[in-house]
């Protein structure tokens, strides 16, 4: 009978630490999605800043412990699907940050405004969103080698 391991980086504290880090820029867009909630209201006339920040934080986030949540289950191929689907929402609120939140308002400041702030505000969401995708990456990877290890060490015996 073949035993399932879940990596050992990944398991407590060490794996909730890691969850903790990769939450973090997401609840702090989702924060930011919030207070320009209040500040511009209800109106999707600025979806991107509002509706898109919150909602794509939830599924972010949600995305990211569901993956947590599979990485310590067996896994078969229909879980494996699974992994990728969740695993892959992180990636793209990491992509909505730094794209939207951080490239289009340094575009925004220095074509629009001409804005000093603005421009460094965006600057600021290209680092939330890069730390977002490098730590993400960093907890595939894991989870990549540590299968991969798996595999070889079930076909040697």
């Amino acid at each position: 009978m073949e035993s399932f391991t879940v990596p050992p980086e990944l398991k407590r504290p060490k794996g909730d630490i890691m969850a903790a880090r990769i939450e973090v820029p997401i609840l702090v867009a989702m924060i930011y999605g919030i207070v320009e909630f209040i500040r511009l209201g209800w109106s999707t006339d600025h979806f991107l800043y509002t509706y898109a920040a919150v909602l794509g934080g939830v599924a972010a986030s949600a995305g990211l412990f569901t993956y947590f949540f599979l990485v310590s289950a067996q896994r078969n191929r229909g879980r494996k699907n699974l992994l990728v689907l969740f695993g892959s929402l992180p990636y793209v609120y990491s992509l909505y940050v730094m794209g939207v939140l951080g490239l289009y308002t340094i575009f925004e400041g220095l074509i629009g405004k001409l804005s000093v702030l603005s421009m460094i505000g965006g600057i600021f969401w290209v680092f939330v969103g890069f730390h977002l995708i490098y730590r993400f990456y960093l907890v595939t990877e894991i989870v990549r080698r540590h299968d991969e290890g798996a595999g070889l060490a079930s076909k040697a015996t």
